[in-house]
């Protein structure tokens, strides 16, 4: 088997991309089924509403050809002939076409869902490209939306033959019938003609609408590359990730290295560890480490509590084991209490910075 190329679409379109292309109106879509379930729910609305429009119709007419003599401009303002005309034909065609439309955004909408988008109608100077539009009429899709037309032409008309040739004697009495019979048999020959064609154009239109999502997904599928990017986008570049991280850490340490100066005690290894105690007894419960580092970091913490005279204690069993145990933030595990309060015992006795004193002095006082 070949090697896929990065240029080769052999990857299925990922979800993401279809909802992009779904945001731009590229969906897949038959019109033939469009078509053709809307034939059928206007053969429909016909023969619920078709007693009622012909009424409505004949009404008018009546009225139109009986009142002619008085229905003059020089009688009746022309503005008011015309608004009672909109208003009849409004009358007949109004529940006919409401019908029509409910149903065709009912139809739309069993095939792409709710989909509200201006995008494809926005100008596109691509769309004026001569050699592309060349191209997409030369294109396959092209040449299967041609023979598509040529076969429902085809299906149109042999339904069209059939119907009249089984009927041909029907239609040949048809001279002999009264105009109201006339009208009916004629309706009658034409609704059998259409509801043939509805169905056969519905038939087809499913079809046509799993060729139309089988089409949309092939034309939606990516290459290696462009799965790359989508993924590099989701889950974010790796070096603006590995440099966010680098930040991060870098923010922890300024703010680590500045509360290094708070601290009570700092217990060292002496040079491969160094952890940062501060114990307020007015307001915790237990120490709390603020500060731990191994190696370079650990020595900065020591130079730094050197400048801030802070006690150095070298205990590298407890300086290992609060390094292991205990991050910058958390207060240190209860088996290390005795440990640490003999480090802190010591450490009062030695320490005679004058925050200090003066939180040791507040407290004693507030405790008396």
């Amino acid at each position: 088997m070949a090697e896929d190329t990065g240029g080769e679409k052999t990857l299925p379109a990922s979800g993401r991309k279809i909802q992009r292309a779904r945001e731009e109106g590229n969906i897949a879509k038959s019109q033939d089924l469009t078509s053709g379930l809307s034939l059928a729910l206007a053969l429909l609305a016909l023969l619920i509403l078709g007693r009622q429009m012909t009424v409505v119709l004949l009404d008018s007419f009546q009225y139109y050809l009986g009142n002619a003599p008085e229905l003059t401009p020089e009688r009746i303002p022309a503005q008011a002939l015309a608004w009672s005309a909109v208003y009849r034909m409004g009358l007949c065609a109004l529940p006919f076409m409401a019908v029509m439309v409910v149903g065709g955004l009912l139809v739309n909408f069993g095939q792409v869902g709710f989909l509200l988008t201006g995008k494809p109608m926005q100008p596109k100077l691509s769309r004026l490209d001569p050699i592309s539009g060349f191209k997409k009429f030369t294109s396959l899709r092209s040449l299967v939306e041609l023979v598509k037309s040529l076969f429902k032409l085809g299906i149109v008309s042999v339904i069209v033959y059939f119907t009249f040739r089984a009927r041909l004697n029907d239609v040949v009495m048809l001279m002999g019938l009264e105009p109201l019979g006339l009208l009916s048999a004629v309706a009658q020959l034409i609704a059998t003609v259409w509801w043939r064609i509805a169905l056969a154009m519905i038939i087809l239109g499913i079809f046509d609408y799993g060729y139309q999502r089988w089409q949309h997904l092939q034309e939606l599928r990516m290459t290696h590359q462009e799965a790359k990017e989508e993924m590099k986008e989701l889950e974010g570049d790796p070096h603006i990730k590995r440099r966010v991280r680098q930040l991060q850490r870098q923010i922890a340490s300024q703010r680590m290295m500045a509360d290094v100066p708070t601290a009570d005690v700092i217990i060292t290894n002496p040079t491969h560890y160094a952890v940062a105690l501060r114990y307020d007894m007015g307001h915790m419960d237990s120490p709390v480490v603020v500060a731990k580092g191994q190696r370079l970091v650990a020595q900065r913490i020591r130079e730094i509590g050197e400048e801030h005279r802070v006690p150095i204690v070298q205990n590298p069993p407890l300086a290992r084991t609060l390094f292991r145990t205990a991050d910058v933030g958390d207060a240190i595990p209860a088996s290390l209490f005795r440990a640490v309060a003999e480090v802190l015992s010591f450490v009062y006795r030695i320490d005679q910075r004058a925050e200090k004193v003066r939180e040791r002095q507040s407290y004693m006082a507030g405790a008396a």
